[in-house]
């Protein structure tokens, strides 16, 4: 389901290369950006305040994302969110971070690049770049000032996503709500 917001009547933006499972629900203010792909069981509920989704994104089956009226929930280019993760805005989340399985991250949170969390794991306040944050609360555990900012993990999604489009697994989005680019 795709439709706009009964709060304000703002209207989800989804780029025409976007794979969205069938059963995702999308609502109002979103904005998705080329090849994001949401998975199975996914809600983004932009009812309140705007959520975008930056370019090659992975939101992975039963992700849930809000934000407060009025808050922004802004996440990168290239970051995957783990099964059953929630993300709580307004928060910001860096290019190329992965937000493990079934964690948790809060109101006000800001979340660098290249950031890992890990599985479990609820995070409320800044996780710096390139660092492991664990726990709950979580809590810095490693830094990775060598790692490289590859691709590679949000390319195999993007490329996934658009083998499940192809074979008709994906939603139609409404023409009102495509970005042609």
């Amino acid at each position: 389901m795709i439709v706009a917001s009964p709060f304000n009547g703002k209207t989800p933006r989804i780029h025409h290369t976007a794979f969205i499972a069938n059963d995702v629900v999308i609502i109002g203010d979103v904005e998705i950006g080329p090849y994001v792909n949401i998975w199975f069981g996914a809600k983004l509920r932009g009812d309140w305040g705007k959520i975008i989704i930056g370019e090659n994104t992975s939101i992975q089956e039963n992700c849930v994302i809000h934000s407060t009226v009025r808050g922004l929930c802004k996440i990168g280019k290239n970051v995957t969110l783990g099964h059953l993760s929630m993300v709580h805005g307004p928060t910001e989340i860096g290019n190329s971070t992965l937000i493990g399985i079934n964690a948790t991250v809060l109101q006000g949170a800001k979340i660098g690049h290249g950031v890992i969390i890990a599985a479990g794991a609820v995070v409320s306040g800044q996780a710096d770049n390139k660092c492991l944050y664990a726990g709950v609360p979580a809590v810095k555990k490693k830094e990775y000032p060598d790692r490289k900012m590859g691709e590679w993990g949000s390319n195999l999604y993007v490329d996934n996503g658009q083998k499940f489009k192809k074979a008709g697994l994906g939603q139609e989005i409404p023409k009102e709500f495509l970005i042609n680019d």
